[in-house]
C-alpha cells in the first residue's frame, strides 16, 4: 500500500462541483521524498521509504546522518515505510520528490494520526458513561463515580482491559474512506471531506483506501 507523510494544517471548507458546501482538512504533502527502498533480493520484501519535513544535519546523530549519506538522500525529519510490489518499487529512485497528484480527486482514502491529547479523565468523559441517576440520601458524591471494578473474592482480581479513569487521548487512529475533495499540485496540498485524527501540525499518513483494495482483491479472486 503505497502512501504519503504530510501535515495537518486545519480545516475549512469548500465547495463542490455540485455546489453543496463540504467540510475538509487541509493536509501538506509538499516535502515528500524517497529516501530509500527495500528489495527482495536483499531485504525479502518490497517496500519504499518515504522521508517528510527538512531537518538540519547538526540535529542528526551519526547513525541517522550515515543512513542518509550511503543513500545520498537529503535528510527528513519523519520516515515511514509503504509496502509495494516489485514493480511499483521500480518506479521509484531514492531522491525522487513525491507530488500530491498521488491521489486522485474522488479517490478514498485512509488517514492515520495520533488523538489529542485530554490528559487524567474520568469514566464519563473517557468511556461514556451514562454516570448515576440517583441522589437518595444513601448515596454520597457517587453521581459520576464507575461503580465496582471486581468479582469478589473468585477470581479476586481486577479483569484486563477494564474501562475506568486515565490518560485519554495520544492514540493512533486512522480514519477510513474519506474521499479526496481536490488536490494541489503546486501548493503539495490534498484536501479530503472530514475531519482526521490530531491536532493542527500533527503528522498523519495517507494511504489508498484498504477496503477498496481487499473488494478489488475479492473481486478478481472470484
Amino acid at each position: 500500500m503505497k502512501g504519503l507523510i504530510g501535515k495537518k494544517i486545519g480545516m475549512t471548507q469548500v465547495f463542490n462541483d455540485e455546489g453543496n458546501l463540504v467540510p475538509v482538512t487541509v493536509i501538506d504533502v509538499n516535502t515528500c521524498l524517497v529516501v530509500g527502498k527495500r528489495t527482495p533480493e536483499k531485504d525479502q520484501y518490497s517496500a519504499v521509504t518515504v522521508g517528510f519535513g527538512a531537518i538540519r544535519e547538526k540535529i542528526l546523530n551519526k547513525p541517522q546522518l550515515g543512513f542518509f549519506k550511503k543513500a545520498s538522500a537529503t535528510p527528513r525529519r519523519h520516515l515511514r515505510e509503504f509496502r509495494v510490489t516489485a514493480e511499483e518499487a521500480a518506479g521509484f529512485n531514492v531522491g525522487d520528490a513525491i507530488k500530491a497528484d498521488m491521489f486522485a480527486k474522488g479517490e478514498l482514502v485512509d488517514v492515520t494520526g495520533i488523538t489529542k491529547g485530554r490528559g487524567f479523565s474520568g469514566v464519563m468523559r473517557r468511556w461514556s458513561f451514562k454516570g448515576s441517576q440517583t441522589k437518595t440520601h444513601g448515596t454520597h458524591e457517587y453521581q459520576r463515580h464507575p461503580g465496582a471494578i471486581g468479582q469478589r473474592k473468585t477470581p479476586g482480581r481486577t479483569y484486563p482491559n477494564k474501562k475506568m479513569p486515565g490518560h485519554y487521548g495520544v492514540e493512533r487512529v486512522t480514519t477510513q474512506n474519506l474521499t479526496v475533495v481536490d488536490v494541489d499540485v503546486e501548493k503539495g496540498l490534498v484536501l479530503v471531506k472530514g475531519a482526521v485524527a490530531g491536532h493542527n501540525d500533527g503528522i498523519v499518513i495517507v494511504r489508498p483506501s484498504i477496503k477498496v483494495a481487499m473488494r478489488a482483491q475479492h473481486k478478481a479472486a472470484k
